[in-house]
Parts: structure tokens; sequence; C-alpha cells
């Protein structure tokens, strides 16, 4: 599926603009290899990081967030175990809060009009099975927002996001149909983030679509608030009549 190549493209000219500005003074940029081995103790069943014992908070409903999953059939896209940074990391943050971005990419084979959906729920639920002692996922929307907590202890020890990103890479190569992944961060300012947000809405406009066709398998186009996108993907249109010969 090519389905979300334009959004890629984009996010990564975005990248690519921040990176050249850094000349000028512009905020860091940072790429680094992911970890073939992320050595970082697991979370136990009730690690919990409160407020109080927390060193970061990534996303909070108070600050900026945007996060989506896009994939592609097109290798040269993705930059497999590639993690960007654009921002401070966790150990140079200078407050306790952060706003945060994490746009993740991953080149995939065998993607169809019939599996883009349920593929897409996999690889998307697949960031709660990351177990790092000190991390924990706060909360996670429909509308694209992470919002997460790393304690004090774990900042002190280390815990940033080379390792972060790592055991995130290594939970979708855990999926057969994943060739390539990479992840990108950003914690830079409020406006960073919210640059990401035309790329989101886009993203979330063809997963909404989708879902009310998987879910509802509703096809009436006259009346469904997507019948705009649909027009615009053809593999959206492909999907709703696969959906609708399954369903006669």
């Amino acid at each position: 599926m090519q389905l979300f190549d334009t959004i890629i493209a984009d996010t990564q000219q975005l990248i690519a603009k921040w990176s050249d500005q850094q000349a000028g003074g512009g905020i860091p940029v940072r790429t680094v290899r992911a970890l073939d081995c992320p050595s970082w103790p697991p979370a136990g069943d009730r690690d919990i990081v409160f407020q109080s014992d927390t060193r970061v908070e990534l996303g909070s409903p108070k600050d900026e967030s945007v996060c989506f999953l896009a994939w592609t059939a097109d290798a040269g896209r993705v930059h497999d175990g590639r993690i960007t940074l654009v921002g401070p990391d966790i150990t140079e943050a200078a407050d306790v809060r952060l706003p945060f971005g994490k746009v993740v990419l991953v080149h995939g084979a065998g993607f169809t009009e019939e599996n883009g959906y349920e593929r897409f729920r996999e690889m998307d639920l697949s960031r709660f099975d990351v177990s790092l002692k000190g991390y924990m996922i706060r909360a996670v929307s429909q509308y694209m927002r992470e919002w997460s907590r790393i304690s004090r202890k774990a900042a002190e020890n280390g815990l940033n996001f080379n390792v972060l990103g790592s055991a995130m890479l290594e939970k979708l190569y855990a999926h057969d149909y994943v060739n390539a992944a990479e992840i990108i961060f950003v914690t830079a300012s409020p406006d960073h983030v919210r640059q990401l947000k035309p790329m989101a809405d886009r993203f979330m406009q063809y997963i909404n679509a989708m879902t009310k066709m998987h879910q509802e398998m509703d096809f009436d186009c006259d009346s469904c608030e997507y019948q705009e996108v649909c027009d615009e993907a053809e593999e959206l249109r492909g999907m709703r009549e696969k959906l609708m010969a399954q369903k006669d």
C-alpha cells in the first residue's frame, strides 16, 4: 500500500528543513542507530510512575502531543533502525514537561486492502508491549495523542530516547510483515510539534475512514463524512469494494 507515501514524504521534508536550520542556530536534530539489544530492565506488573516520582512527562494534556504510525511498500522511504530526535533528550529536559511528537515509519511487505487495517491495529497496539522500568504510557487518545512518564530514577540511570526508540522498534520487528522501521521524536517546542499536525490530521482521516468501513460495514457513500477522503485515495476505494464483496 502507498496510501501514506505523501504523508511520509512531507514528514521527512519537515525534518530535513529543521536539520538544515541547525547551522543557523536552529534546534538540534540528532540521529542515532537503534540499539541491537536495549539493555534496560523490564517494568514489573505494577511499575507505575507517580507524578511525584516523575522526571519528565511527554505530551501531557497541558502540552502539545502528536503521534502517528504510517506504513509504505516503498523500501526507499524508510531508514531502517534510525532514531531521530528533534529537541532535548529526556535527561536534558529543563522542565518536568515536554511537548511530544512521535512519528513511526514502517516499510512492510504484503499489505493489501484486505489486511491493511488489521495490520495497522497490530502495529499500533505494539506500543503497549514496550516494557521498560521507569517508563509508563499514561494515556493514548483517538486524536493521535500520547501521554507518557519517565521516572526520576530511570532518567538518572540513563533512560533516553535511544533506549525508548530501540525498544519500540524491537516490538515492531516482531511482526513478520515489518521489513524496516524508524522513529522520529520531537520535543523541541510546542510549535515544532504543531507542525506535525497537518500530516497527522490527514493520517487520521484515512484511518477513520478505514475504521468506519471495517467496524460499521456501512458503504453508503452519500451519507458518509469520509466520502471526500475516499474519493482522493484509490486504495480506500479498493478496500471499500473488497469489504462490500465480503458483505454480499
